[in-house]
């Protein structure tokens, strides 16, 4: 098949996501990334009950010319098999303590749930390899584990090799040692091993759940570390186990380049959340600095106008930062910011702007959080056809729509006072000339 026809193909079927210019944006930048684009990890969930999207999923990228590298589980499918043979089996912080028995028996599972991807995959025309044991170097560290690894050694040779050559490495979570003692790894520490010797664009866990519930069961699209993870870490509603992978993903940024990230999503959502600004399941960074300014010099002045001029792609009104009532709050790395004055001692979200080359990295949401963490009461304004207006809908608590603008508020409940915000919002004079 022509590549050509395949990409367009597939760009195509996409836009019906995001705009073909934003795809275009992701697929440049994962494909000057080689072997290094991706690590996925496939949760045992995964490939019970939904392997049909995993390979579809996985296909797209592999007709694109992506190739990830593949980590999967197999827990659950182990637990039934111990569980039916009455062989005994317990949990250490999170880890299955593996005697001769159950280490016997996760070889079986293990290789038969990597067969089962790797075989699919290749039905699908796809050169995908088969890696049962030999790709992590352990030591037995904890005795009182059985024949559990900890990861000394990952042969990254291999994996590249097997990509360079068009193939796609599918990775048991099983490892040998010096005395070529197979041993049990668990799938999210084989997932990190892998991470920290390549330094992928994107870490990715595929998950039946497809990202990380708030209180009210809704997805949270963003975390960044440094803003969210001891708030969150402390919520009563994060159960154990998404206080433990949360945890690790910490961990795992800790040791990675500052432009990767992880997310968490669906098979069915992948592709969504690797080509779209929007993205699908919960993006995890480690996170941005965010300075918040009241008195600004030259510098911040035009750090800030070529942040509005980009991202809106007009000219700023000369006159702009007269008035000094107002607030800034701009990222470490000058490509996003938001501008905020008041009427009332209620915030007026006066300019939200996030430079093109920027979206789609959770920086937009950081500086939102913040902002948000530091006034209840907020309003903004925004034109009808605006392409955020989406994300305005989502975590507004209403909004109003006037002739030529749509009217957003946040914790507004006064009638009076948001019929005068509404007023004054509708009042604003345009302070950017838009290209024509």
């Amino acid at each position: 098949m022509n590549q050509n026809f395949t990409k367009d193909t597939i760009l195509k079927l996409l836009s019906g996501m995001s705009s073909e210019k934003e795809i275009r944006k992701y697929l440049d930048r994962f494909s000057s990334d080689d072997f290094r684009f991706a690590v996925i990890k496939v949760g045992g969930a995964v490939i019970e009950n939904d392997l049909e999207n995993l390979i579809s999923s996985l296909v797209f990228l592999n007709e694109v010319g992506l190739r990830p590298i593949i980590v999967h589980g197999g827990g659950p499918k182990l637990s039934r098999a111990l569980e039916e043979k009455k062989i005994q089996f317990s949990f250490k912080d999170g880890q299955r303590i593996t005697s001769k028995e159950v280490l016997d028996e996760a070889i079986d599972v293990f290789k038969a749930e990597n067969q089962k991807i790797t075989s699919a995959l290749i039905e699908k025309n796809v050169s995908a390899v088969s890696l049962i044991d030999d790709i992590f170097k352990c030591i037995i560290q904890d005795e009182e584990l059985g024949f559990v690894g900890s990861i000394i050694e990952t042969n990254s040779n291999k994996i590249r090799d097997i990509i360079s050559n068009g193939g796609v490495p599918v990775i048991a979570p099983m490892g040998y040692t010096d005395k070529k003692q197979i041993v049990n790894i668990n799938g999210d520490k084989a997932t990190q091993a892998l991470a920290k010797e390549i330094s992928p664009d994107k870490v990715i866990f595929l998950s039946e759940i497809g990202g990380i519930l708030d209180g009210s069961d809704n997805l949270i699209s963003t975390i960044n570390i440094k803003d969210d993870y001891e708030r969150l870490m402390s919520e009563g509603w994060l159960h154990s186990g998404m206080k433990l992978k949360l945890k690790e993903i910490k961990l795992l940024l800790d040791h990675l380049p500052s432009n990767s990230s992880v997310s968490i999503t669906k098979p069915l959502y992948l592709n969504r959340e690797l080509f779209t600004d929007a993205g699908f399941g919960t993006l995890v960074k480690a996170g941005h600095h965010i300075d918040k300014l009241k008195e600004l010099d030259n510098v911040n002045k035009d750090h800030i106008t070529s942040i509005l001029e980009s991202a809106f792609k007009g000219k700023l009104d000369k006159n702009y930062f007269i008035n000094q009532d107002k607030e800034y709050y701009v990222s470490g790395c000058s490509r996003a910011l938001i501008a905020i004055s008041h009427y009332q001692k209620i915030a007026y979200m006066d300019k939200f702007a996030v430079k093109a080359d920027a979206r789609g990295e959770g920086l937009g949401n950081a500086i939102w959080n913040r902002m948000t963490a530091d006034h209840k009461k907020v309003f903004w304004r925004s034109r009808p056809n605006n392409s955020i207006n989406f994300f305005y809908k989502n975590v507004c608590d209403g909004f109003q729509k006037t002739n030529e603008w749509n009217i957003f508020w946040i914790g507004i409940n006064n009638l009076d006072e948001l019929t005068e915000c509404i007023r004054m919002a509708s009042n604003q004079p345009e302070t950017i000339a838009y290209e024509k």
